[in-house]
């Protein structure tokens, strides 16, 4: 497994188990026990989380099945979870909204942690970026959440630069990640400068939906077919499956972007730890990149 450095005391496996489709896969507590123990063999040591996952099922069924059944596994694992998304019916509301106000940030990063059986999480994100929010009284949440050691670090998801720096401004601690869309099929934040914004302030890049969705593999859009033809030349050229080149084109970049897994099949996971040994040459990465976008670079 390779690692990369958010800060001189946090490192996150390159490759980071995400737990949203813990429901789903109908895990119960030896499954997911199961599951956490063959990421960990794998060398993988990093798990996402969120409150609107299974509207915190996801981080409950992890914290009593996982962390309050094995207390010592807490110190060998990495845990991220995410604050201020607000989903329909949660607070009497009928739309789902974002909530960057320093009461709702306290209360999610208290309810988090409770669920989770932890007194803390390596990293905590703002999911989203809230229209409405006061960057400065967001700053002040997240700085009373690092004093109080409830958070150890602090980053953001879906931030385009502008919102990371307005955010950044008034912290007196860096964001460490910013957590974002990144796949062949999402490619546009290669381009608006997103990974230029992180690479210059040295902030760590995350991976959501680093295989597009799974439409590539059976879609019959004009993108997803174009993708499985060069995806399976350069798979079958590497005796390798185009779910290990999905990620290989993730991995690629010299930001080091951590690709989050998005199924609780340790096979697949397992993919995704292969294609760290998978460097395709810029001549293949273009030509995914060509077939993503419909034409080639100028």
């Amino acid at each position: 497994m390779k690692y990369t450095s958010l800060n001189e005391n946090l490192k996150f496996s390159r490759i980071i188990a995400g737990c949203m489709r813990t429901l789903d896969a109908g895990m119960d507590g030896n499954k997911l026990r199961n599951f956490v123990h063959n990421c960990m063999d794998m060398g993988i040591d990093t798990f996402d989380h969120a409150p609107v996952y299974g509207a915190g099922r996801c981080e409950k069924i992890f914290g009593d099945e996982v962390l309050r059944k094995d207390p010592e596994l807490r110190s060998k694992i990495k845990i991220v979870t995410k604050a201020g998304i607000i989903l329909p019916g949660q607070k009497g509301n009928k739309h789902i909204f974002y909530d960057s106000t320093k009461s709702n940030l306290l209360a999610e990063m208290d309810a988090s942690l409770n669920r989770l059986g932890t007194d803390h999480v390596d990293l905590l994100l703002i999911h989203r970026p809230d229209v409405l929010s006061n960057p400065e009284e967001t700053a002040e949440a997240l700085t009373e959440i690092v004093k109080a050691g409830k958070a150890l670090n602090v980053g953001v998801s879906n931030y385009e630069p502008a919102q990371f720096e307005a955010l950044q401004k008034y912290l007196p601690y860096k964001l460490v990640a910013n957590q974002m869309e990144f796949s062949v099929k999402a490619t546009y934040n290669f381009f608006n400068g997103v990974v230029d914004n992180a690479q210059m302030n040295k902030t760590a890049l995350m991976a959501w939906s680093p295989l597009g969705g799974g439409s590539v593999f059976k879609g019959e859009d004009e993108q997803s077919v174009r993708l499985r033809t060069v995806l399976e030349t350069i798979a079958k050229e590497h005796q390798t499956d185009i779910d290990v080149v999905m990620y290989a084109f993730v991995l690629k970049h010299p930001a080091e972007i951590m690709p989050i897994t998005g199924t609780m099949n340790v096979g697949r996971v397992k993919n995704a730890v292969d294609a760290l040994e998978l460097d395709l040459t810029y001549d293949e990465w273009y030509a995914i990149l060509a077939a993503s976008r419909g034409f080639d670079v100028p």
